[in-house]
């Protein structure tokens, strides 16, 4: 990982030269050639925060509607520094048959208590040996009050200050043990 991260920098770096590079054996305007280079100086930011799947942390996109849990992990809010809890949730979506299918995702959802005690009830279910799948309800989880508040989207933002929507809800279910072929009895 941290060679693409190396490789994919050094592509910008190499890019950067070549625009400066240009920009100075040309005769456009001082005015063209600032506007040139500031446009790909922030096109480089813009990448580097659109791949933060790329360096394996949590997706800030919406949960998929139906999904089988594979680990939950709950951080309560820190009354100390006032930094928002956080529910990572680690998930396969599921197909029409309720079976997962593609490579599993993490996710990471603003922490809310009823949210919470969702998730804990699951996990302790799942420290039991039950297989769990989640989907998502049309109910709002939690009053707007029981919701902390987030300055933007950037750090694990589903819900901006003052979004009156609130957060979607989670209900989890066990899933049924999969059905196996007979044995053939050994001859």
């Amino acid at each position: 990982m941290t060679g693409t991260v190396l490789l994919l920098t050094l592509a910008y770096v190499a890019v950067a030269a070549l625009l400066l590079n240009l920009t100075l054996a040309t005769r456009y305007s001082v005015r063209l050639k600032a506007t040139v280079i500031f446009l790909v100086s922030m096109f480089y930011v813009v990448t580097w925060q659109g791949n933060w799947s790329l360096l394996g942390w949590p997706s800030r996109a919406d949960m998929p509607d139906h999904f089988r849990v594979l680990w939950i992990t709950i951080e309560d809010p820190d009354k100390k520094t006032s930094l928002p809890g956080s529910i990572y949730y680690w998930v396969r979506e599921l197909d029409l048959e309720s079976r997962p299918y593609g490579p599993p995702r993490a996710y990471a959802l603003v922490w809310t208590e009823s949210e919470a005690e969702e998730a804990q009830r699951a996990l302790d279910l799942m420290d039991e040996g039950e297989i769990m799948n989640g989907h998502r309800t049309r109910a709002l989880m939690a009053p707007l009050k029981d919701t902390p508040l987030m300055e933007d989207e950037g750090a694990l933002g589903q819900r901006k200050a003052g979004d009156p929507q609130g957060l979607p809800s989670f209900e989890f279910r066990q899933a049924k043990r999969p059905s196996l072929p007979a044995k053939e009895a050994p001859r």
